[in-house]
């Protein structure tokens, strides 16, 4: 900000209603992180992180005067369209795969002994659903 300031000088970094933004993010984080190295931390600053994602939002306006990153974006949105329907039929392919090892592994994994050493079921077992479509994926 201090680097910006100098380089425009401070009529032209005024003038830009972004800056305002940028700069109330700088003062903020500058604060935040000020009153996080004591001991004793205030947890109303830490919300102030939020903020920072406000930062992101500039790319949109550079996103929008140049023409070829537009082109690219559009681009990009259209695959990810054409793709769904493969994205379903993995989605799909892992769900059947899912309940078939249910129907065949499940309740077959009760170990006296874990590789950990721990007697009982294993996390990564076939018993339910939930940990058989997490151990398929």
């Amino acid at each position: 900000m201090s680097l910006k300031i100098i380089g425009v000088g401070l009529k032209k970094y005024l003038n830009d209603k972004m800056n305002y933004l940028d700069g109330g993010i700088v003062m903020l984080s500058m604060v935040e992180l000020s009153l996080s190295s004591g001991a004793g931390a205030i947890s109303a600053f830490r919300s102030i992180r939020i903020f920072r994602i406000f930062r992101v939002l500039r790319i949109t306006r550079l996103l929008r005067a140049m023409k070829e990153m537009t082109q690219i974006i559009n681009s990009l949105i259209n695959s990810v369209n054409s793709l769904m329907y493969l994205y379903m039929l993995v989605f799909l392919s892992v769900f059947i795969f899912a309940l078939l090892g249910m129907q065949i592994f499940g309740g077959n994994m009760n170990f006296e002994i874990n590789s950990d050493g721990h007697s009982g079921i294993p996390r990564q077992n076939y018993s339910s659903f939930f940990w058989s479509f997490t151990v398929c994926f």
